[in-house]
């Protein structure tokens, strides 16, 4: 089976989170919080659905301090736990590219999969009642297109990977990264 991914070097990620407004540009997600009123003035409830965000790690003694910035999305994994756990098939992965997909109108909102996955990825929506995750902009990909968020890295620190290699599931992980046996997450890392 063919297998889409991620190649993310630590070394060039900066932090400035275009991939993240890239997705939620390209997904229309919600945004942490809404200046939307609505009728009698009240505000509207914040709603934040992130498929893709940048975690921060930050380590070490003074004078000897670091910064890492690791951005992280659903790695449409060899071996799903979100799939695994959904109890009525809403989630597949596509034998044509690995990709891992919801079907919302199979979901029924109970949220195992936003428990099983060891990486955060799938996004309960309060809306909708439903759980979301990225795509990997499948619509953009059918179409030869990359990824919103690798086209819009300015430090060219994510990179799309149309034909990952699964030996590298999870190759150099970051600190804290679960245990790449677990999942065979499609992403590979370059250290700093």
């Amino acid at each position: 089976m063919a297998q889409r991914g991620w190649l993310i070097d630590l070394g060039r990620c900066i932090g400035c989170h275009s991939c993240t407004v890239a997705c939620k540009a390209e997904q229309n997600t919600a945004p942490a919080n809404s200046p939307l009123l609505f009728k009698g003035g009240s505000p509207q409830r914040p709603l934040h659905l992130s498929y893709r965000w940048v975690v921060v790690q930050e380590g070490g003694t003074y004078p000897n301090v670091w910064r890492t910035f690791v951005t992280s999305a659903c790695n449409h994994c060899q071996t799903p736990a979100c799939m695994n756990s959904c109890p009525v098939n809403a989630i597949s992965k596509r034998a044509s590219d690995g990709i891992v997909l919801i079907d919302q109108e199979k979901c029924i909102g109970c949220k195992y999969c936003v428990w099983a996955c060891p990486y955060g990825a799938p996004q309960w929506n309060e809306s909708s009642q439903k759980v979301e995750k990225c795509t990997l902009c499948v619509e953009r990909v059918d179409k030869g297109l990359q990824p919103a968020c690798a086209t819009t890295c300015v430090g060219k620190a994510l990179t799309y990977v149309p034909d990952f290699n699964p030996a590298q599931a999870g190759q150099n992980a970051p600190e804290g990264f679960s245990d790449p046996a677990l999942t065979k997450p499609s992403a590979r890392f370059v250290k700093k």
